[in-house]
């Protein structure tokens, strides 16, 4: 079982208070959503080839909705599967929309723009994030933050379900070097399953095509100046083959935080009128 609890962020700050305990009894809703009933969740998937696992997640994703007692949708942002994960999707009841243009980022962007709720949870469609946890990561957003990041460091790390490399160089590295770029005290900066707000998503300005999403999202928090806060979860062993390049991946985090807090050059995702680009080498690879 994770430990309940969340961990406030003090962004620009180097410090990390213990915020209050956030029950799962009822946490009231920001009064202006309650007034207007208009309180939703979408749970984004980003796919490529996850037929082993699609069904199962949307399954979970079903089950923490009903769980966090709100309406809800689950969109897969299909990236051009040429497995059978698209109609699996279909057939488990997520609406499936396609984006043929290769990469991590450019998947969550579509998924991002055809989802309609209030909360946006992002997650892997792998099976190595539990979706039947949204609840936890829900609750702190209905009780005034903008942005949760679910913490596998914080949580717990099952058998088999990251090599150690990742565990004990990897993950850490990078989360070290985010902390130290930009101010901040996370304690997985590179975890898959997040959310947020649409207020907050709107403010990020989000734009990178590929991995190097996943650092942007850290970054645009902080700059932002969104009130971040972390939940523990499960992290489960991937079901199917993991897609992941660990150097070439681990490298293009790398870049981009440097290219972002130096400005020596101006990262991929920050040229002018940039269109969302096909990457061949770009795998949906997630931070396993």
């Amino acid at each position: 079982m994770s430990p309940a609890g969340t961990w406030e962020i003090s962004v620009r700050n180097v410090g990390m208070d213990l915020a209050q305990e956030v029950e799962e009894a009822a946490v009231e809703p920001k009064p202006s959503w309650a007034a207007k009933g208009a309180e939703k969740i979408s749970v984004v998937m980003p796919c490529l080839n996850e037929e082993a696992g699609i069904a199962c997640c949307i399954a979970w994703a079903q089950e923490g909705l009903q769980r966090a007692g709100l309406p809800g949708e689950i969109i897969v942002a299909d990236n051009g599967s040429t497995d059978h994960s698209a109609e699996f999707a279909q057939v488990a009841g997520a609406h499936v929309v396609r984006q043929p243009l290769r990469g991590y980022g450019n998947a969550y962007h579509k998924g991002f723009a055809a989802s309609t709720g209030t909360y946006i949870v992002m997650g892997d469609a792998d099976q190595t994030y539990d979706f039947r946890e949204i609840d936890r990561l829900i609750a702190p957003l209905r009780n005034g933050y903008d942005y949760v990041l679910g913490s596998r460091f914080r949580g717990n790390i099952l058998p088999g379900a990251m090599p150690w490399t990742h565990r004990y160089i990897g993950n850490p590295v990078l989360t070290f070097m985010l902390n130290m770029l930009f101010g901040l005290k996370s304690s997985d900066a590179h975890s898959g399953l997040r959310a947020f707000t649409r207020e907050a998503y709107l403010r990020m300005g989000l734009v990178s095509p590929g991995m190097e999403f996943a650092s942007e999202l850290v970054i645009k928090a902080a700059e932002s100046k969104l009130r971040v806060a972390e939940v523990p979860i499960t992290y489960y062993p991937r079901a199917g083959a993991s897609k992941l390049n660990a150097l070439r991946d681990g490298w293009r985090h790398v870049r981009f935080m440097l290219s972002y807090r130096f400005g020596h050059k101006r990262p991929p995702s920050e040229t002018a009128a940039l269109p969302l680009r096909f990457e061949p080498d770009d795998d949906m690879a997630l931070q396993k």
